[in-house]
């Protein structure tokens, strides 16, 4: 048998379809897309005055500046006089809250503090995308 009759009757291997020489590859090509850099903003907190150099832990002031999310925790305390069988915790919307624990030991929320407004927080998100280069 010559080489090209053994060709034909070779088993097509796996994933193999049809007569090779009608097969095409598409392949996709793509344009260099340019993906926005994203230089982290390194503002002032305004209530220790050491640089927040990380603005994901970072939460907007009223007036408009920025703080440690940290430092806002213990201002908190403090203002509130959290005792040590208390706890203060962030529960969405720019809202915390100072928590007791009640008879059977279930914690219960004693004081809602708004904290940061919407107005506050969507100057945030636009300080932040105007970082991006």
């Amino acid at each position: 048998m010559d080489s090209k009759a053994e060709g034909k009757r070779r088993k097509k291997s796996k994933g193999e379809k049809g007569n090779s020489s009608q097969q095409t590859r598409r392949h996709i090509a793509f344009e260099d897309l340019e993906v926005p850099q994203v230089k982290e903003p390194c503002p002032t907190c305004s209530i220790c005055g050491k640089p927040i150099e990380t603005i994901a832990d970072a939460i907007s002031e009223p007036n408009g500046s920025f703080s440690h999310f940290d430092c806002v925790i213990a201002k908190i305390r403090e203002q509130e006089r959290v005792t040590p069988e208390e706890t203060v915790s962030y529960i969405g919307h720019g809202n915390f809250a100072v928590f007791t624990k009640d008879e059977e030991g279930k914690f219960v929320i004693k004081t809602r503090i708004a904290y940061e407004s919407k107005d506050s927080y969507d100057s945030m998100k636009k300080f932040v995308e105007g970082t991006k280069e």
